[in-house]
């Protein structure tokens, strides 16, 4: 009996221990995983830009509760825009001393709205951000990462997130990078070539998803009868159109690429001020026969 009992002592007290044992390790896991959250000031700096956190709703504010692995003093800008030409509200902020920034803007109340978080060098930055990331940005990379262009002046690189807005649906607010695709083998060659995945239809506009060997800012413009739509190409060769909805019949879509219509100096250069550098089966000529242009009719019916 007392040879049970001792048995009986000894399995109770290993049970307490390993169950101890098995918080602690469950405690240190939690501990590891909360600090992964956190960005190492090893990390502050990186190139490879990365923003993380979240958009909290307000009553007549939208707060961006965000984290960066962006050098302290980084200045990042706020914005929410209710159509791609109508800027509703924007403020800066600077970036803390462990990457971390929050920004207030205010609430637009109806309908759709998109809100970004940027870092650019064309606005107002300290001299030591300049020289960290370059005058123009040109050491920023990875998947948060945009070519953009100021009026009469060279291309630049900034690092921005999207979030999308609507009052009637169940919004992810959070603060991600986009799911690019892989780049086309023959990204940049001058056999040019453009196919479209996606056509909806709201009752107000046409949406159009493609993609294309077409270098990153490409100019392209989409077209259905008289409404239109100008795009510029994506870091991994996809776009997205949006056409103003007028039903037609026996219409189709059209996309061109013109290498000497508002392009950039880059691209200009790849594909030939006067596309004399195109080639294939979507190469046209104007009018005048003195400049090269690309062309896809996509066919449409409802």
């Amino acid at each position: 009996m007392k040879k049970k009992l001792f048995a009986l002592v000894c399995f109770l007290l290993t049970a307490l221990l390993l169950a101890g044992c098995g918080e602690s390790a469950s405690g240190d896991n939690a501990k590891a995983d909360g600090k992964k959250e956190k960005v190492k000031k090893s990390e502050l700096g990186d190139y490879n830009v990365f923003f993380g956190g979240e958009v909290v709703e307000e009553e007549d504010k939208f707060v961006i509760k965000g984290k960066s692995n962006l050098l302290p003093g980084s200045r990042v800008v706020g914005e929410v825009w209710v159509s791609e030409d109508e800027l509703f509200a924007d403020t800066t902020e600077l970036v803390g001393d462990d990457g971390s920034f929050e920004i207030e803007l205010e609430h637009h109340k109806f309908g759709e709205a998109e809100i970004f978080v940027r870092f650019d060098l064309v606005g107002v930055q300290d001299d030591p951000i300049k020289r960290h990331y370059g005058e123009k940005g040109q050491k920023l990379k990875g998947p948060f990462v945009y070519k953009h262009k100021k009026p009469y002046d060279d291309i630049y690189k900034k690092a921005e997130v999207k979030v999308s807005y609507s009052p009637d649906e169940e919004n992810d607010l959070s603060l991600k990078a986009p799911e690019w695709e892989e780049l086309p083998k023959d990204y940049g060659d001058p056999r040019v070539w453009i196919e479209v995945d996606d056509i909806t239809e709201d009752g107000e506009f046409y949406y159009l998803k493609g993609r294309s060997n077409l270098l990153e800012g490409s100019k392209i413009r989409g077209s259905y009868g008289w409404n239109s739509d100008d795009t510029r190409i994506l870091p991994d060769g996809t776009f997205n159109l949006k056409i103003e909805y007028k039903y037609s019949e026996d219409t189709n879509f059209v996309i061109e690429f013109s290498p000497s219509s508002s392009q950039w100096n880059e691209i200009e250069e790849a594909y030939g001020a006067k596309g004399q550098k195109l080639v294939g089966n979507l190469v046209k000529t104007n009018s005048s026969g003195s400049s090269q242009f690309i062309q896809l009719e996509v066919p449409w019916s409802k």
